[in-house]
């Protein structure tokens, strides 16, 4: 499969388990630079592991922070103001971003 990914950027929410895992590592394996997040460190670092051991040409950078929370949206989108792709569990988070997107042109 050719998802056509190589040279974007996706944040997949929630992706050191489950389901958030499987979509990140599908993702990178697709040529994507993928930003997992979670709220401890110590399970983003055991994520990339995991997502290494079968893609290991992966671009893949952390993001530690609860992206529930306004402050950590804000953090989030400074400090990556362009994400091609978005997977979320959260509506509301979506839409923060959304707009946040926007105003940032």
């Amino acid at each position: 499969m050719d998802l056509q990914l190589t040279g974007k950027r996706a944040l997949v929410t929630g992706s050191t388990a489950g389901i958030g895992l499987a979509i990140g590592s599908t993702l990178a394996g697709e040529g994507a630079t993928v930003i997992i997040n979670d709220r401890l460190e110590a399970r983003i670092t055991e994520a990339i592991q995991q997502i290494r051991q079968k893609h290991p040409h992966s671009k893949l950078e952390a993001l530690i922070g609860d992206l529930s929370k306004v402050e950590a949206v804000k953090q989030a989108t400074s400090r990556f103001p362009h994400v091609d792709v978005l997977e979320r569990r959260s509506v509301w988070m979506a839409e923060w971003f959304a707009r946040s997107f926007d105003q940032q042109g």
